[in-house]
This record gives structure tokens, C-alpha cells and sequence, in this order.
């Protein structure tokens, strides 16, 4: 959240982003190894130590490296954000590296470099130079003193060498239902919008611990105000757009309430669970079954199979039977 930015300029909830420590709510534990880094690095009058954030989507990795501009006091011509599939090869690599200057260097999604890549990025770290390859003659080109900002939602794709080459190695904590509605608030009262008190635990409790998701359902609440043309958000915005978007009370999506009424007939394997479900078995386990296992609606067996939990079949015979559609639509 720009201090300077008048609301009026603010359009859209994605453009309220916190840009000091102060403005983010929750990851405590991130933001003070953060703050600490930032504040030696002053002191010594050195880069800041290289980062590598890790953690399940949404949770706010790329916040945290906004927030890192501006308490840095990096012009955004500083900052170098590219997404590691981008970079195929050994050559992209070298190009992406000579191209940094002093400043950061966001590589996100650091898990989806290849190995040999990662290897390859793990020398340059080590030598901060680039070794090129004439033919005849092997030239070594200085890179520019940038901090990396690594972050990756798979830290067991990163190698582990890469891993260790990081001076801070954070992981991002899923959040609680009253840090939501915090977030939630400071969207609102940035945008100046109205709202029923009562809608920030509505959208809170239907987030699945994450921020992205809260803010993607105020987003939707939001279009059913300005569509009925009404001067306040409501909970009743709330509960049709999540009725539209099938999103049940305890924010499970579609495909989360299908898998449960799959498992309401009795314990399943991922792969049957998958087939039936049209996807893969490794989107159902990243995508899919996470929320369902951390919020206790499913659990694992020792033979491997997914099976329903009290909890999970109350919340089965909660569902509107339109909000559960067969599998085959």
C-alpha cells in the first residue's frame, strides 16, 4: 500500500499491495528475518543477503519482494522479476544474469529450472562471474552485485546445493481466519468501500487459509455490488457469488466438493480418484487434496487410500445437492 497513492487512483484491489513491513499482516516470523537483513545490510553497507522464499501458492512470496523494494529504496528499474521456466538453457541463464543490475533479482518458481541449470546458477552465485566459451578462449564477465530473491512453491526441486548458497531460507506459514479478515479490512478501507462487518469472517472462513483465494472472493462480491448497483458489500453478495462459482461454505471449490462425494461412497486410491474426476493423480495431490487433509476432512490410510472423516461427511450432508455436480460435467 503506497502511503502516497490517493484512493481514488485505486481501481482495483489488486493494485493495494503493502510496500513497508509494517503493512503486511501475519508470516511474522518471515518478516522479521526480513527486517533484520535489511537493517544489516545498511549498517555494513552491503547488498542484502540472497533470499529464497518458500511456500504453496498465494501466500504472499511476491509481496514480500514489493515490500523488499521499497524498504531497500530500489527505483523499480532495480528490480528483475523472471519466472524460471522462462530459462531453458544455459545461454538464457547467461543472459538473464548479465542483464540484472545492482539491485534485486526475483526468480520465481526457482524449482522449475532443470538441474543442470540450477547448477549452472549455483557457480555463477559462487563466482559472481560468467564463464563464456569462445572455442578458443574461455572469458570470464563479472555480474552485477544483485541480491537474488528465490521462491518456489516445490522446495525439493531445488537442488541442494542451491538451497545451502541462499543466506536466508524462509518458509511462509498458511494463515488464520482473524489474519484474513485483517488483510480483507485493509483492502476495503484502501479502496474506501462499504461492507457489513460481518463479511470479513464470511470471506475469511471461505479462503482455505490463504490469502489470494480471500481476495479473489472480495473481488466477486464485489462485481455482484456494483451490478445491483447497491452502496454496501453484503454477505448475501458473498453467498450468491459463491453459489454461482460453486464454492461452498467452508470454501471448498468444485472439484474439492466432487472428490468428497467420490469418497462418500468409501475409501478410493488417487488414481481412481483422479479417473473419475478427469485429471491427473499429480494435480489431485498438489491441487486438489491439501486443504481437504490439513482442514481434516480427508485423511490417508496406510495402504494409500483416501478415505472420509467425521468431519468431511458432515460437511458432505451440508452441501447444497446443486453445488455438487456430477463428475462428468
Amino acid at each position: 500500500m503506497d502511503d502516497q497513492q490517493e484512493p481514488n487512483e485505486l481501481r482495483d484491489i489488486r493494485d493495494v499491495q503493502p510496500t513497508a513491513f509494517r503493512q503486511i499482516i501475519g508470516q511474522e516470523h518471515v518478516k522479521k528475518a526480513l527486517e533484520i537483513a535489511v537493517e544489516a545490510s545498511f549498517a555494513e553497507q552491503k547488498r542484502l543477503d540472497d533470499v529464497l522464499l518458500c511456500g504453496p501458492p498465494g501466500l504472499g512470496k511476491t509481496g514480500f519482494v514489493t515490500v523488499l523494494q521499497h524498504e531497500l529504496g530500489l527505483p523499480p528499474s532495480k528490480v528483475k522479476t523472471i519466472l524460471a521456466q522462462s530459462i531453458s538453457n544455459t545461454a538464457e541463464l547467461n543472459s538473464v544474469m548479465l542483464s540484472a543490475t545492482e539491485g534485486l533479482l526475483f526468480l520465481d518458481e526457482l524449482a522449475l529450472l532443470s538441474a543442470s541449470i540450477q547448477h549452472n546458477l549455483l557457480k555463477i552465485l559462487d563466482t559472481r562471474t560468467i564463464d563464456i566459451n569462445t572455442g578458443k578462449t574461455v572469458t570470464s564477465i563479472p555480474v552485477a552485485p544483485f541480491t537474488l530473491v528465490g521462491a518456489t512453491t516445490d522446495p525439493d526441486g531445488v537442488i541442494a546445493p542451491l538451497i545451502d548458497r541462499f543466506r536466508l531460507v524462509l518458509h511462509l506459514d498458511y494463515f488464520s481466519e482473524d489474519e484474513l479478515a485483517q488483510i480483507v479490512r485493509q483492502r476495503l478501507g484502501a479502496m474506501r468501500w462499504k461492507y457489513e462487518s460481518e463479511l470479513l469472517h464470511e470471506i475469511a472462513r471461505r479462503a482455505r487459509q490463504t490469502p489470494r483465494i480471500a481476495l479473489r472472493l472480495l473481488a466477486s462480491c464485489r462485481r455482484w455490488q456494483v451490478a445491483e448497483g447497491s452502496d454496501v458489500l453484503t454477505v448475501d453478495h458473498l453467498r450468491r457469488a459463491c453459489e454461482v462459482e460453486r464454492i461452498s461454505d467452508q470454501g471448498l471449490d468444485n472439484m474439492q466438493q466432487k472428490l468428497l462425494h467420490l469418497l462418500g461412497g468409501g475409501p478410493q486410491r488417487v488414481g481412481v480418484l483422479a479417473s473419475m474426476l478427469g485429471t491427473s493423480p499429480k494435480v489431485l495431490q498438489k491441487t486438489v487434496e491439501p486443504f481437504l487433509m490439513r482442514s481434516g476432512m480427508v485423511v490417508k490410510t496406510d495402504a494409500g487410500l483416501r478415505t472420509l472423516t467425521e468431519i468431511g461427511q458432515r460437511h458432505l450432508e451440508d452441501l447444497h445437492p446443486a453445488t455438487v455436480r456430477n463428475s462428468s460435467n
